[in-house]
């Protein structure tokens, strides 16, 4: 079987999506011919924040997106093939992110955390993230065996960072593996709710997420040291009970 896949020499950047604005159809007539494979890739993502592949046809797909099946057939060769190339995309942008942090070309201070955000902005902005929960009994076998590759890749490059964070003394971990599995689990599970004219853009979604996990690997402040008694003389006699503000939904898809 011949797969449609792209080389490394011939991947496009994606036109990128902020998190309050709303994808439009798909614009394959506005881009180089070169890009449009590309860009009814990124069209199919957000088509997939809303329904799920298995739900749609060949002409369902071309119907959404505004062009002809035989258009759509011209750049894949079915549907699973669409499934597959919106997964090894997403890698794509994940394992681009993680090579340039691990040759030290990112310039941040805090690596895990610059990954980790990339890895959220990439899925959020460009849509392919909404294939993550896609049954991947739907790719053929060698379709799946370079998937999973490309995953285990990423997935051996988050342990790599946190492991290098514990041997610095900045991290707190007893089990690495555990750790990198929790933190991309919950990751993954954002194209579920996620939504791009929430109140949070996808960048927003991403630090706000990186910084919550990252939090469960920092050391814990030991109280013998006094920070718990400068806290009680600083902070006052607490003479209220503290209101609970009401803040509103975030990016929720209603249910």
């Amino acid at each position: 079987m011949i797969l449609t896949m792209l080389s490394n020499s011939s991947k496009k950047s994606l036109p990128a999506i902020s998190g309050g604005e709303k994808a439009g159809r798909w614009v394959g007539r506005m881009v180089s011919k070169g890009s449009r494979r590309d860009a009814i890739l990124h069209s199919v993502g957000t088509v997939l924040r809303d329904t799920r592949l298995s739900n749609l046809t060949m002409k369902d797909i071309a119907v959404e997106l505004g062009i002809t099946k035989g258009n759509l057939y011209y750049y894949f060769k079915d549907k699973q093939d669409i499934l597959f190339q919106c997964h090894m995309r997403c890698m794509d942008l994940s394992l681009d992110a993680l090579h340039a942090i691990l040759a030290g070309h990112s310039g941040q201070n805090e690596p895990l955390h610059a990954l980790l955000v990339q890895h959220i902005a990439g899925m959020l902005a460009n849509g392919f993230g909404s294939v993550l929960l896609t049954d991947l009994d739907n790719l053929t076998p060698l379709q799946r065996s370079l998937y999973v590759a490309r995953r285990d890749e990423f997935e051996a490059g988050v342990r790599q960072l946190i492991e290098s964070g514990v041997q610095r003394g900045v991290y707190v971990c007893d089990d690495v593996k555990l750790a990198s599995l929790a933190m991309l689990g919950a990751i993954n599970w954002l194209p579920k709710w996620y939504r791009p004219e929430g109140l949070l853009t996808a960048d927003e979604v991403a630090h706000g997420l990186a910084n919550f996990l990252m939090k469960a690997l920092q050391p814990k402040a030991d109280p013998t040291k006094g920070a718990a008694k400068h806290i009680r003389e600083t902070s006052g006699p607490l003479t209220h009970s503290p209101t609970r503000s009401k803040r509103p939904e975030v990016n929720r898809k209603a249910t």
